[in-house]
């Protein structure tokens, strides 16, 4: 902790040290940060599709497995069709 001088108040060190640094960086443009943010929101995006892409594969994947392994063990009726008949 220490006092400002002149001011009579005690201030955290930690927030003098943030004023200091906000005061170093340069103005923020407007045009910069809007880039950024719609940079962004294509990576959320990107990475949402790849995730659901990826999420895809794997059950796709894993059914093709199953109806292996129950070929492989002999089995006839792994895909059973469905039938209907008609009524009359």
């Amino acid at each position: 902790m220490r006092t400002e001088p002149g001011s009579g108040k005690v201030v955290e060190f930690k927030e003098a040290q943030q004023r200091a640094r906000r005061k170093a960086l340069p103005p923020v443009d407007p045009r910069e940060e809007q880039h950024r943010v719609r940079a962004n929101l294509a990576a959320l995006a990107l990475a949402a599709v790849l995730i659901a892409v990826g999420w895809l594969l794997v059950q796709k994947l894993g059914a093709s497995a199953r109806m292996q392994d129950c070929l492989m063990s002999g089995r006839t009726n792994c895909a059973p069709i469905a039938i209907t008949i008609p009524q009359q």
